[in-house]
């Protein structure tokens, strides 16, 4: 009984994957899901709730962003604290670029503000911050504000790549150029943090 649940369950977020993938967060709702995945919409009430714990399941699974905790096991203690910042900055950007999803997702948000895009944003922010508190790492402000809006560049120049858009001619799908972008905010981050002007 457990394990036929568990394929319930995971038929559910299969078929929330497929249309989202296929349509785009857009018009996506319970009985949509529910004809996707060929299941009565009372099960998706029965297994998660509502729509939106449908969707935070769904987050959570599928780990649109690297976790913290990831990136950071991977760097060695006494690393600069300017190429932590760097190396958060760049590889949410790496996810984004190579998940089809992670960009419906941020076009979701750029167009619609409700419960369920929010959502997404304050988990992702929770789970962001805890981890970087537990490595005793509280970053301030001006830290916070520079990494934002780089990021959020980074994020734009993916988005205009979806329609071979690309601004003065910075493709970011092309790897040379991601090479380029990456060794620029390396320098940038490492002037600001050499500046004094932020500290983790």
């Amino acid at each position: 009984m457990q394990r036929d649940s568990e394929k319930t369950r995971q038929r559910i977020l299969t078929g929330l994957e497929k249309l989202i993938t296929r349509e785009g967060f857009i018009g996506v709702g319970v009985n949509a899901v529910a004809r996707e995945a060929g299941v009565d919409k009372v099960l998706i009430y029965r297994y998660f709730g509502s729509m939106e714990g449908l969707l935070k399941a769904f987050a959570d699974e599928k780990k649109f962003c690297p976790r913290l905790k990831d990136l950071f096991d991977d760097m060695p203690e006494g690393t600069p604290l300017h190429e932590i910042a760097t190396r958060i900055v760049i590889e949410h950007a790496r996810a984004l670029q190579n998940s089809p999803l992670a960009q419906e997702l941020v076009c979701w948000e750029l167009t619609e503000l409700n419960p369920l895009t929010v959502l997404f944003g304050k988990e992702m922010e929770k789970g962001e911050l805890k981890a970087l508190a537990d490595r005793g790492i509280i970053p301030d402000d001006d830290v916070v504000t520079l990494s934002v809006i780089v990021l959020c560049g980074l994020q734009y120049l993916i988005l205009r790549g979806r329609n071979n858009n690309p601004m003065m001619d910075i493709d970011y799908s092309k790897p040379e150029i991601r090479k380029k972008v990456e060794k620029v905010i390396a320098s940038m981050m490492k002037a600001f943090f050499e500046a004094g002007e932020g500290s983790l």
